[in-house]
């Protein structure tokens, strides 16, 4: 699960991040646009999940251990901040990164895209369009692989190498 949430935020970067023009550092407002898309791109929520994944294999690791529920259910609200930490620092560097890529006109008709009914229709499917398309890269990129490689040393067999 947490595989697909780091999986789909790589792939959303990818989907975005386009060789950079050769810029100055960014401006805050900079920053800020690059933000925008880092929240209205879904991005964050990607980020965000991760948390609450780790909760849910704690809970799942020790539902058979009831005398540890109330001081785990405590311990784990604690960390919440922790965790709001460290995704706030994920998304920053995310809007950085974006920044340093895109130019801040190129973010904001992002951003608007995103903000607009299509994009948050967009945003609405496209966790469940993920995993679909995660499902069918697993099996898919395996028999690539594997069709590559028999291509691969066929030829080589024929052009007199043994492998």
């Amino acid at each position: 699960m947490i595989r697909h949430s780091l999986a789909g935020a790589l792939l959303s970067l990818a989907l975005f991040a386009v060789p950079a023009l050769a810029q100055q550092a960014p401006t805050p407002e900079h920053i800020k646009a690059a933000r925008e898309v880092v929240m209205a791109s879904g991005l964050s929520q990607t980020i965000e999940s991760i948390y609450g994944e780790f909760v849910g294999g704690i809970r799942q690791t020790y539902a058979t251990r009831p005398e540890l529920k109330k001081d785990m259910e405590e311990v784990l609200t604690a960390l919440k901040a922790e965790s709001d930490l460290r995704r706030d620092e994920m998304v920053d560097s995310s809007a950085r990164i974006f920044a340093n890529k895109m130019t801040e006109a190129d973010l904001k008709e992002i951003a608007a895209f995103f903000n607009s009914p299509v994009g948050q229709r967009y945003n609405s499917y496209r966790t469940q369009a993920l995993s679909e398309i995660y499902a069918l890269m697993e099996p898919w990129s395996m028999a690539t692989s594997n069709r590559l490689f028999d291509l691969f040393g066929a030829e080589m067999r024929k052009r007199g190498h043994q492998l």
